[in-house]
């Protein structure tokens, strides 16, 4: 058995209002490519396949396009599930009609995970779901987290782990090692509560995950996040965007990571200004420019488009941390200062203006402890 395993497309994403549409149809079309020329019969889809629970006209013909051709022309199946960024009715509303052709779509949680089998291997589709839907479909009240969720979950299904399983699903899976996280995702929940622990995945073959935008393995080789399909921030420019590629026999995974290469992509440049005049011209790529000088650069938006049309983003980073330096540096003394003077002094510093005198009663009553509930 030989699939690809892909997530986050997020069709119809925009940065900074820049319609990136074009360029992720044109990496659908390397995929089938790719398909076609190596004879994979297997495509997994782990989610946030749209950007947005409701997807423009053109993001939704994109991936008809993309479907149409792989499943009709080619005659590959696919197995697709939600993430968090779709819209479970409109992701799976022609899973019924497309079935019999070989698109396996799960939006929804169901009570009974049934296996898809294609050449002797069980796929299971367990798409995004928070705890919520866990408490409304089994009536328990007692889930909180999701790993609450998760785990409950997973303790209902009849899996025989004798066979050749693999999981498909987008959650925030992590191991004891910090996942590498993007600024492109979207924060499940508030404190960490959002996070599944690896342990409960690792009796399948293989877990093609979604959710996380960086490829990465967790815990170990088989258990993957693909990673999103091109780079969606800045912060992402180190990454290498992939494909992954995977082969199991009687159990035995092995995989490859294939890149991919989008027709415009996001490049950062750090340096002084003086240094980043001097680099060669780009007018193609997205371009964020990390200028290091230490007082602002005037009017260096227009110049620096005169080398790079796609200017994006301009930071100053060692402005920045001069600023946050100087704001919250104590003054002078400040050790002869009480508890609430060293406040107040520090409010001022941020806020740029005195504390009132009700924001300092408060300060107080904390300070002294003699109430546990402000508001």
């Amino acid at each position: 058995m030989r699939f690809v395993h892909i997530s986050d497309i997020h069709l119809g994403k925009l940065l900074f209002q820049q319609n990136l549409l074009e360029i992720q149809a044109d990496l659908l079309k390397q995929i089938t490519n790719y398909l076609v020329e190596n004879e994979i019969d297997v495509l997994i889809m782990a989610g946030d396949i749209y950007d947005r629970s409701v997807p423009s006209n053109e993001a939704v013909e994109v991936l008809n396009d993309f479907l149409s051709s792989l499943i009709l022309k080619h005659h590959k199946k696919v197995l697709m599930i939600a993430g968090n960024h779709d819209s479970a009715a409109r992701l799976s509303f022609a899973s019924g009609l497309l079935k019999h052709e070989g698109l396996y779509i799960e939006a929804h949680l169901q009570k009974e995970m049934k296996p898809i089998i294609i050449d002797g291997v069980n796929f299971y589709l367990l798409p995004f779901f928070k705890p919520s839907y866990y408490r409304y479909l089994f009536e328990d009240e007692n889930i909180i987290t999701y790993q609450d969720a998760f785990e409950a979950y997973l303790k209902r299904q009849n899996f025989d782990f004798k066979a050749t399983n693999v999981l498909i699903t987008h959650q925030f899976i992590a191991g004891n090692k910090e996942v590498v996280r993007s600024e492109s995702e979207v924060v499940l929940s508030v404190g960490g509560s959002e996070i599944i622990d690896v342990s409960l995945v690792k009796p399948f073959d293989y877990v093609a995950l979604g959710h996380i935008h960086a490829p990465q393995k967790i815990a170990k080789e088989t258990i993957r996040y693909s990673g999103s399909l091109m780079r969606y921030s800045f912060d992402e420019v180190l990454q290498q965007k992939s494909i992954v590629d995977v082969t199991i026999v009687d159990k035995k995974v092995s995989f490859k990571l294939v890149a991919l290469k989008p027709k415009q992509d996001l490049i950062k440049f750090s340096g002084s200004f003086d240094e980043i005049m001097n680099l060669e011209d780009n007018h193609h790529d997205f371009i964020a420019v990390e200028l290091l000088d230490t007082m602002i650069v005037p009017n260096a938006i227009d110049y620096l488009r005169t080398k790079f049309t796609n200017v994006l983003q301009i930071t100053y980073p060692n402005l920045i941390s001069q600023q946050i330096k100087n704001n919250t540096k104590a003054d002078q003394g400040f050790e002869k200062l009480s508890s609430l003077e060293l406040f107040a002094q520090f409010y001022q510093k941020i806020k740029g203006v005195p504390i009132d005198d009700k924001s300092k009663a408060i300060i107080t009553k904390i300070m002294k402890g003699e109430d546990d509930h402000v508001a």
